[in-house]
């Protein structure tokens, strides 16, 4: 049942990212989240897919399908669902910001 949960949510999360939309996901600036640097994104794209979070191309870009591995990473590890890279994001990941 926790997987049927699990699935309504994450197709919520989808829905409300826009599925059909291939745009770049903008940072809130109420949260303190880093500007969407390609060499950052890499590695956190890196540190998603080695955990089985994220399966597309590792191309530094902070699109929909990376956006839908940090939320993903996010539920499993009870923390607030934000498809944004910040400093908890990074240290969650053990992603060095350098």
């Amino acid at each position: 049942m926790a997987e049927i949960s699990r699935f309504v949510f994450l197709i919520g999360v989808v829905v409300s990212l826009g599925a059909c939309c291939d745009e770049q996901v903008s940072p809130s600036q109420s949260r303190a989240a880093y500007p969407p640097n390609p060499g950052i994104v890499r590695k956190v794209q890196i540190a998603l897919q080695t955990r089985g979070y994220y399966a597309g191309v590792i191309d530094g870009f902070l699109g929909q399908n990376t956006a839908i591995g940090i939320e993903r990473f996010q539920v499993d590890h009870d923390q607030r669902v934000n498809p944004l890279i910040d400093r908890w994001l990074l240290v969650s990941l053990a992603v060095k910001n350098n």
